[in-house]
């Protein structure tokens, strides 16, 4: 696959997800038990909106057919979740703090950064 170059980068942090306390033991010690159906899910949504606040959107150069990507050639914490190429040429994924600093110093090093795109 040819190298795509990555036009454009826009950033919007999402909220931080609330604390609130888990009542499962106060449930337990009274007898009340239950089947926590969608707990998994619910844990691993805070556990992103809390280390993974940045909501990263990429301008992409040429056509690519949507679905899940990984670029080759930016670093390993920018691919960390891997990235969702949408019908209108952007791609979009949720980064750190840390991934968003390197993948801006990526995009002023490299001149007219260059990827290429691996389907996951």
């Amino acid at each position: 696959m040819e190298p795509i170059k990555l036009l454009d980068v826009s950033v919007k942090r999402q909220k931080a997800p609330r604390n609130w306390p888990d009542f499962n033991g106060f449930f337990m010690f009274f007898g009340v038990s239950g089947v926590d159906h969608n707990r998994e899910e619910r844990l691993e949504k805070r556990f992103k909106q809390r280390f993974y606040p940045n909501q990263v959107t990429v301008r992409l150069s040429g056509q690519v057919a949507p679905g899940p990507y990984s670029f080759q050639g930016l670093p390993e914490s920018v691919n960390y979740w891997g990235w969702i190429v949408h019908k209108d040429g952007t791609a979009t994924s949720d980064l750190s703090d840390e991934a968003l600093a390197d993948l801006r110093s990526w995009m002023q090093r490299v001149p007219r950064a260059a990827a290429s795109l691996l389907p996951l």
